[in-house]
């Protein structure tokens, strides 16, 4: 019996000797295989914990690598830096408290969206978003993203991956 299943782990061992982009690249194909999650996007905090930037995206068209958001007071950003925790926005409604573009994500044909951070010695190294349909951040959905949470923080490893 293997613990990681051996492809993943294969195509996961070439991506991390590839780099920081095909290491997204194979980490977002695998959040992509659960139910309902259409796109995923990464967002790195800058050292100076101004701001947060994206590293990586499963639609570059949609959601180009570069964007930046401050890091401010908003909703969104006490949830992730202060609290260290989830938003999770599994309709509009709930998406509307956290995400101030939630109507143009509903335009996209988005429902839900989960912004996980990775906490790395007690410190928001970065965030992985999923956006999909509504009603898919059930509880078994949560759990395994939980699950992949420490796979995902190898993506942090990379020198430089949160400078801007």
């Amino acid at each position: 019996m293997s613990i990681l299943d051996p492809h993943f782990s294969a195509a996961l061992q070439v991506a991390l000797v590839a780099g920081p982009q095909p290491t997204l690249a194979v980490l977002s194909n695998l959040f992509k295989t659960l139910p309902g999650v259409r796109t995923v996007t990464w967002l790195a905090t800058a050292p100076d914990r101004s701001v947060t930037h994206r590293i990586g995206t499963s639609d570059a068209n949609n959601f180009p690598i570069g964007g930046f958001d401050p890091i401010d007071d908003s909703a969104w950003n006490r949830r992730i830096f202060d609290e260290q925790r989830p938003v999770v926005g599994d309709t509009p409604a709930l998406m509307a408290e956290f995400i101030p573009e939630t109507d143009q994500l509903v335009a996209m044909g988005y429902g839900a969206t989960l912004c996980w951070p990775i906490v790395i010695a007690g410190e928001v190294a970065g965030v992985v978003c999923l956006l999909g349909d509504a009603g898919i951040l059930t509880p078994s959905t949560l759990a395994e993203v939980n699950t992949l949470l420490p796979i995902a923080a190898l993506v942090f490893a990379f020198p430089g991956i949160s400078a801007r």
